[in-house]
C-alpha cells in the first residue's frame, strides 16, 4: 500500500512538473511569441528615441550645407550614420542585441540593417 502511494505521488509530481514546464515555455515563457513581439516593440521604441536625438544634428547639417553627406552625429549617441546622400540618410543602432535602422528624413524604425 505504501509503495502504491509512493508511485502515485511520483507520477503526480512528474505530471505537474511537465505541465508547469509546458505552460511556462508555451504560454508566456521567455521564448513565447508574445514576449518576443513585446521585446521587438521595445527595441523599436528605444531606437526611435535614439534616432530622434540625432535628427536635429542631421537637419542642422542639411540646413547649412544642403546635403546629409558628411554630417556628423553627436558623440555618444549610440547611432551610426551608415549612408548619407544629398537628400537622404540611413541610421543604425543596436538595442539589446537587436539591430534597428531608419531611413530618413521622415522614416520609421525597422529591425535589421540599412
Amino acid at each position: 500500500m505504501t509503495r502504491a502511494i509512493g508511485v502515485v505521488a511520483l507520477l503526480l509530481a512528474v505530471a505537474v512538473g511537465g505541465w508547469l514546464f509546458t505552460a511556462q515555455s508555451g504560454n508566456g515563457g521567455p521564448s513565447s511569441s508574445a514576449v518576443t513581439q513585446e521585446e521587438g516593440q521595445a527595441a523599436l521604441a528605444t531606437a526611435s528615441s535614439n534616432f530622434s536625438q540625432v535628427t536635429d544634428a542631421l537637419q542642422g547639417a542639411y540646413a547649412q550645407t544642403g546635403t546629409y553627406a558628411g554630417a556628423l552625429l553627436p558623440a555618444g549617441s549610440a547611432v551610426t550614420l551608415v549612408r548619407a546622400t544629398q537628400t537622404s540618410y540611413c541610421l543604425e543602432t543596436t538595442v539589446n542585441g537587436t539591430l534597428v535602422h531608419e531611413y530618413g528624413p521622415g522614416g520609421s524604425p525597422a529591425t535589421g540593417g540599412c
